[in-house]
């Protein structure tokens, strides 16, 4: 039928129908597209968080092999909302600790991966991986001399998320949005010949709206301020439908907020201590020395050597191990003021950062430590054990240039501690020989 036969009334309807089904079916696709992309691009983003995080926070655990360190790490990121399962590999390709069941693991894909990557996606499952790198920085005790190696994996990391709840909300809002879109249809032609002299001005806002959500503002609003009662419902439809992706959006963008927060908080925390690891340490250390250089902040960094730690490893076993530590940590925790740093930094080793403190200062608290770790009685099983403490410490004025020569000073100190007696606090002197150090 020709449209120009047509009877004006029914012109004037097609003329507006005609646009707005356009354009309500072009919104509720690009909505539908672009929530879709969002959402996908959120998971990736979150899954390569996760694996980023989780490879630094695992580097201790793959190279010591301490298998509680591992079952820790696991468990608490099995705990994350969303992973499905997790899978350890070390440096010869050899799987060294998993959680959950993994439906997409290809270990030869894993280990081939040299940066942290999405491997698979299929069945509501997503896989990434990510290499576990460890950087040593090797210092002479003797001659300070520095060395870094060439960066190589020491093991892999691999995540799988089961996305199947993120997928369900996506279904439901896209079943939202197909069903206000369908409702604002009916609606619009119920309305068509009302609309025909006024919908130009409005149409074009809706536009240009869709045109803002497209690219990717998904809080733009159309203002409900038409002529008629009848554009200024569809106005209000584009709204709920805008508010209604925006939200879901919103919430998903939360919850990878959340747990990318609290996986960056366990990449810079030891699992078993809850102190700050070494590369916080290492972190805290730099900001340090550069404010000694520019500002004159005075500080000392102390090396903490536990004694006869060994023996209730040995005698008692690890869970003692463990066990002992936290103890010792909490007990340094408590005797530090609240400008200073405690890290954990090794096995039994732990450091503490000193902020604006004299030698007399840092020696006062190094030695008060050091008393208090000789005096604490462990018991377990029946079984007490007396350990003690070795401490050797720098002090941070601006006249060393280097991170590094502050580590080996400090270390210096303490081993010279080591092989005095141990048990005592000594502080760095650069005038002493090597020589003497034994």
């Amino acid at each position: 039928m020709n449209p120009a036969r047509l009877p004006l009334r029914q012109r004037l309807l097609l003329t507006v129908l005609l646009p707005v089904t356009l354009l309500v079916v072009a919104m509720a696709g690009l909505f539908l597209q672009r929530g879709e992309r969002m959402t996908q691009d959120a998971i990736i983003e979150r899954g390569v968080a996760i694996v980023s995080f989780f490879a630094p926070a695992a580097e201790y655990g793959v190279i010591s092999g301490n298998a509680g360190i591992l079952d820790g790490l696991l468990q608490a990121l099995v705990a994350q909302p969303d992973v499905a399962a997790v899978a350890l590999y070390e440096r010869g390709g050899e799987l060294i600790a998993s959680h959950g069941e993994a439906r997409l693991l290809d270990p030869a894909r894993v280990k081939a991966v040299r940066q942290p990557s999405r491997l698979e996606q299929r069945d509501g499952r997503k896989g990434f991986a990510a290499p576990v790198i460890s950087v040593p920085l090797v210092v002479d005790e003797i001659g300070g001399q520095e060395t870094a190696g060439v960066p190589l994996p020491v093991g892999w990391v691999y995540v799988e998320l089961d996305t199947s709840e993120l997928d369900a909300e996506w279904q439901a809002t896209m079943l939202s949005t197909l069903g206000l879109a369908f409702v604002t249809l009916v609606f619009a032609a119920l309305l068509a010949t009302r609309l025909a002299n006024q919908v130009g001005h409005p149409v074009a806002r809706l536009v240009d709206a869709v045109r803002h959500m497209a690219a990717g503002d998904l809080d733009v609003q159309v203002p409900d301020q038409a002529a008629s009662e009848e554009l200024r419902e569809l106005q209000q439809g584009f709204n709920s439908m805008a508010r209604a992706i925006g939200s879901a959006h919103k919430l998903m963008q939360a919850k990878i907020d959340e747990a990318t927060a609290r996986l960056a908080h366990q990449a810079l925390h030891d699992p078993l201590t809850a102190l700050p690891n070494r590369r916080a340490f290492e972190q805290a250390l730099e900001e340090m020395v550069v404010a000694s250089r520019r500002a004159d902040d005075r500080g000392a960094l102390c090396f903490i050597d536990l004694d006869r730690f060994k023996v209730v490893n040995d005698t008692a076993g690890h869970a003692a191990g463990d066990a002992l530590l936290r103890k010792v940590a909490d007990l340094i925790r408590q005797r530090l003021r609240a400008e200073d740093i405690v890290c954990r930094i090794g096995g039994d080793e732990f450091a503490m950062i000193l902020r604006g403190c004299t030698s007399a200062d840092a020696y006062r608290i190094a030695n008060g430590l050091c008393e208090a770790v000789h005096e604490l009685r462990f018991v377990w099983e029946g079984s007490e054990f007396r350990i003690g403490a070795s401490i050797g410490f720098a002090i941070i004025d601006g006249t060393m240039e280097s991170v590094a020569e502050v580590l080996h000073a400090a270390d210096h100190a303490c081993y010279v501690v080591k092989r005095q007696g141990r048990g005592r606090v000594m502080e760095y002197q650069p005038e002493l020989p090597a020589s003497s150090a034994g």
